[in-house]
């Protein structure tokens, strides 16, 4: 009989063992799918930090442009209400003028025309 159960433990041994490489095998694929999925990951996320790295790029010289049409703005808007003024001064002086001709006139003062 200790024969026999040797045999048995034995082959419970054998049995094991067999589970072993089994499951030593199935890790070894799981291992080699994950290395795969994970350089498609890696991949994925280089790609999508040169897109970040070429969108945040675009945004600054966006920043930039907006900045220089503002300062463009500002400096023809100062340019406009400086022309404005010129133009109400000379509105005035115009009605100033007239005012003087007209009060002129109104006291009995003609001009001769030629």
């Amino acid at each position: 009989m200790p024969a026999k159960k040797q045999n048995d433990e034995l082959i419970h041994i054998i049995k094991v063992v067999d589970k072993l490489d089994l499951a030593i095998d199935k890790l070894s694929d799981v291992s080699s799918d994950i290395r795969k999925i994970l350089a498609v990951h890696e991949t994925r996320i280089d790609s999508a930090e040169n897109v970040m790295e070429r969108h945040f790029v675009q945004q600054d010289a966006i920043h930039q442009r907006i900045g220089k049409l503002r300062d463009e703005m500002t400096k023809e808007s100062q340019e406009i209400r400086e022309d404005i003024a010129k133009l109400q001064q000379w509105k005035w002086m115009v009605l100033g003028g007239a005012a003087v001709v007209s009060a002129m006139i109104g006291m009995g003062i003609h001009f001769p025309l030629t």
